[in-house]
């Protein structure tokens, strides 16, 4: 049985070629984890055979993994295939992300995890500022407040109160 430190999954983004995916890993038990890869679920039983290689078993499938890390980034060598793979925290994605938009153009909030909107704080019409709160969500048992990358007006929110969203899900637009 799962221990309470391990009953909330880790949420993060992985970035493998030019794709973006929502991944959420829960150790179920002691080397056995729940990993959602986009909303997909894979069982994953992970061992430690040496430092870098890992014997994984993902769905009843055997593989031999040789990990190599260096910060965020990830060169994973898995049945003759190497890939290149960026894992960053959800939060520390959607802050990055946010940071790259132009602060002037328009402007998609999505949703960094899922979770449930807990308020809608604007209106279509409303002017913003710069971080002023535009909705807060509740996810992994933790409300966030989704602010304002820049200045704008809101032309679209997609969302109500109470309302489950998924990762990367439209929540509002901002021009």
């Amino acid at each position: 049985m799962a221990s309470d430190a391990r009953s909330v999954p880790l949420a993060l983004v992985a970035r493998v070629g030019g794709a973006t995916r929502a991944v959420d890993i829960l150790e179920t038990e002691p080397h056995h984890f729940r990993v959602t890869i986009d909303g997909v679920a894979h069982v994953v039983d992970n061992r430690i055979v040496r430092p870098g290689w890992l014997s994984l078993l993902i769905d009843h499938r055997s593989y031999s993994v040789e990990v190599r890390a260096d910060g965020d980034r990830h060169r994973v060598d898995i049945a003759g295939r190497t890939i290149e793979v960026t894992l960053l925290d959800a939060l520390r994605h959607s802050a990055l992300a946010a940071s790259k938009e132009d602060a002037n153009g328009p402007r998609e909030i999505r949703a960094m995890m899922p979770g449930k909107i807990v308020t809608v704080l604007v209106n279509v019409g409303d002017t913003v500022e710069k971080d002023q709160g535009l909705l807060v969500v509740e996810a992994m048992k933790m409300e966030n407040e989704l602010r304002a990358p820049g200045p704008g007006v809101v032309r679209e929110v997609r969302v109500n109160s109470g309302q489950a969203v998924e990762a990367g899900e439209l929540l509002a637009r901002i021009e």
